[in-house]
């Protein structure tokens, strides 16, 4: 996979083709049920839309894409707003998009230029960010500990997120690192971070 992309902060775009308005909205993700959570909003934001499409790229353990044509001829909405987000190598968002029909009947052509523009158009409100993968690394020391211990992270070009109490003489310590270090028995776990 080329380099990852996402969106800094959630977008909005309205568009008109022939009477017809679509709405299109792109929003950050970290889970499918995340996402799904988000579309349901949307979907009651616009439920007298005839029709609320979308489709979504998140990595989990994979890469998980799924769409929804919401009603319309078979990949003529869904699809071709995923096709959008993968011509981008945009992860961990989705995009929905509902529209309001106007009296005229697009096409398949016609409507899958229509999906695949308001998309482009809600993306175009955004900018654009790059992820990384990094390793979360939880570390549980001492209190006289943590002096070598910050320093490790440091020499390895980790970040440390948070530093906290854990039992009476012990510290947790949450640090993110490009790469995975089992030296000290942390808990360590993959995360996606945006680079701004």
């Amino acid at each position: 996979m080329n380099e990852l992309l996402t969106i800094q902060q959630e977008a909005s775009a309205k568009l008109n083709i022939q009477r017809s308005q679509f709405y299109s909205h792109v929003f950050e993700v970290n889970s499918v049920q995340q996402a799904k959570e988000k579309i349901k909003a949307f979907s009651k934001s616009y439920n007298n839309a005839t029709h609320v499409c979308w489709a979504l790229r998140v990595i989990e353990k994979d890469l998980i894409e799924l769409y929804s044509d919401g009603g319309e001829p078979s990949a003529s909405a869904g699809f071709p707003i995923l096709t959008v987000l993968r011509e981008n190598n945009l992860v961990n968002l989705c995009c929905v998009v509902a529209r309001y029909f106007g009296g005229v009947k697009l096409g398949i052509r016609g409507l899958i230029d229509a999906y695949s523009q308001a998309t482009r158009l809600a993306l175009k409100n955004t900018k654009i960010v790059k992820v990384v993968k990094l390793f979360e690394h939880i570390f549980v020391c001492r209190h006289d500990q943590i002096g070598e211990l910050v320093s490790m992270i440091k020499k390895h070009g980790g970040k440390i997120e948070k530093i906290e109490q854990a039992e009476q003489s012990m510290v947790t310590i949450r640090a993110l690192i490009s790469q995975r270090i089992d030296g000290f028995c942390p808990q360590v776990s993959e995360k996606l971070v945006k680079v701004l």
